[in-house]
């Protein structure tokens, strides 16, 4: 965990909106509502210099990554938080509010608290390569959903001849569309992806697209720096519940404390 003496910007994301709550120079809370645009948060990071502020933000997929981005290249040094983090720390502190401006509050004391770790980017080939392969995924689930659809619809005594023609159509430019993806595929590996590609392929039962999928989620499995990290990202290490002569398990555990924790649950959130 990094520790910084920096104050803590917290900046709740919305689609259209971002909430953000700071410090000012007289040590005042202060907290605005900025569009989710890249000129009004270059506008707003232009009132800060890099070496006074730090920024905290919610992880929200792609409605979190503009304000990121743009902080990473202004040179603020920033860490995504999982909203379940946050979920977790309003309940410790009795909050029952859910309103932006108490979330950004929230997230900025539980960055200034805490001190996260600071985020560290994916490659482009790596984000790239994530891209296609939610797109792969996205295809292939169309096509599913329109196969389904077809075969629904071949058991009506009055079929339209044209209905089906174009579920056929349709069903005919998925398959090219999905063929023309995986093909570009293998050009997005930059040489130390494929080797750890080749390792995880080594394992009996992994493929080309789960192999691919796996280093899309883990960075190529930078983002951990444990085998246990690993396994309670994937929601595989058991939890146990003891006390007194009571001892169960109450199901498998889905936390992870990893060099990047929050761009990695988001990236694989959106599988």
């Amino acid at each position: 965990m990094t520790k910084l003496s920096k104050k803590v910007i917290g900046v709740d994301v919305g689609s259209k909106f971002l909430t953000v709550s700071f410090n000012d120079s007289n040590n005042q809370d202060q907290v605005y509502n900025i569009e989710n645009n890249q000129r009004s948060i270059l506008s707003f990071l232009k009132k800060f210099l890099p070496d006074d502020y730090s920024l905290v933000i919610e992880a929200t997929g792609n409605y979190s990554s503009r304000v990121l981005h743009l902080s990473l290249v202004k040179g603020f040094e920033s860490s995504l938080i999982n909203c379940m983090s946050i979920k977790h720390f309003a309940r410790m502190k009795n909050i029952i509010a859910k309103i932006d401006a108490e979330d950004a509050k929230l997230i900025r004391l539980y960055g200034e608290l805490f001190r996260p770790e600071k985020y560290i980017p994916q490659s482009i080939e790596i984000e790239h390569l994530d891209q296609e392969i939610k797109l792969l995924n996205d295809l292939e689930e169309e096509k599913r959903r329109y196969a389904v659809k077809l075969k629904s619809l071949r058991f009506n005594p009055y079929l339209n001849s044209n209905t089906e023609k174009h579920y056929e159509r349709r069903l005919k430019e998925l398959e090219k569309e999905i063929k023309a993806v995986e093909l570009r595929l293998p050009k997005l590996q930059d040489e130390e992806f494929k080797e750890v590609k080749d390792l995880i392929q080594s394992v009996s039962g992994i493929g080309e697209k789960t192999s691919l999928q796996l280093m899309t989620a883990t960075s190529g499995f930078k983002n951990f720096d444990s085998a246990k990290s690993l396994v309670k990202y994937f929601g595989l290490a058991p939890r146990i519940y003891q006390s007194g002569k009571k001892c169960y398990s109450p199901g498998k555990c889905r936390t992870s404390k990893t060099i990047s924790e929050v761009c990695c649950m988001s990236a694989l959130g959106r599988q």
